[in-house]
């Protein structure tokens, strides 16, 4: 009776008796990554008025898909749903396993993929408390995180959507901030993303970074070698765009104190 009381839950936030599209690309991914514990998880969130209805998908990976929502106030929402069961976890233990944050690590999938939610929903308040623009969490259970939704009527394009529509002083300004960013997280924060590119920022009136899953702190043994991700993936990028980027050798040297 419970299991049926949820499943009517979850068509309803899809739509589904209102629909009926089963042949959707929202139901299918869906149908994809919404096992039991998923199942239960946003129907906790549906009762808690933090997810009202899932409109659509904004994208999709190996290790999460990210929906469009509305929560009970029919204010937007994002909804990254990790997937319980994911062929990443060699990774996501390999990072886990390495930040000085996190203590006792389950051998069971499920309950890591629960603590990797978790560190990403503590990485976004981390850098919205060093000033760095990103979606603003609202809340987390197991393996699914709501954010705010960034755009308006549509989800704001990535910087690699739109790069044939910029300018050159577009990219500078853009490298700049990127550049602000690194430096503030790791200066202020004691924090590094670990995979700063133009696939993780967004563009809505200004950039805003996404993606902070594999972000960290600067305690973490991995800290240095994400810092060097980070820089060669900005100056790198940039530099193909014609900005006249900082040397990557100096940059690293004056950031890291050496």
């Amino acid at each position: 009776m419970r299991e049926e009381l949820i499943e009517r839950e979850i068509e309803g936030m899809l739509g589904l008796r209102e629909r009926r599209e089963k042949d959707s690309e929202l139901y299918k991914i869906a149908n994809e990554v919404f096992d039991r514990t998923t199942k239960e998880t946003l129907a906790y969130l549906h009762r808690r008025g933090k997810i009202e209805a899932l409109h659509g998908v904004i994208s999709t990976g190996k290790e999460a898909n990210v929906f469009a929502g509305v929560d009970a106030e029919g204010e937007r929402v994002a909804v990254k749903i990790y997937r319980t069961y994911t062929t990443e976890f060699r990774r996501i233990w390999e990072y886990l396993a390495a930040d000085p944050r996190i203590g006792y690590l389950p051998k069971d999938m499920r309950k890591l993929v629960f603590v990797w939610t978790r560190r990403e929903f503590k990485n976004l308040q981390r850098a919205i408390k060093y000033a760095v623009r990103v979606p603003e969490p609202v809340i987390f259970r197991n393996n699914v995180l709501v954010m705010e939704f960034v755009g308006d009527e549509m989800p704001a394009p990535r910087l690699k959507d739109v790069e044939r529509e910029l300018e050159k002083r577009d990219f500078e300004e853009l490298y700049d901030f990127t550049m602000r960013v690194i430096e503030r997280l790791w200066k202020r924060g004691d924090m590094v993303h670990g995979d700063l590119s133009e696939y993780n920022i967004l563009l809505h009136d200004g950039p805003v970074v996404i993606d902070w899953s594999q972000a960290t702190v600067r305690r973490n043994r991995m800290s240095l070698e994400l810092l060097k991700r980070d820089l060669r993936n900005v100056i790198n990028y940039f530099g193909r765009k014609g900005v006249d980027v900082d040397d990557f050798d100096d940059k690293f040297r004056e950031l890291v104190g050496v």
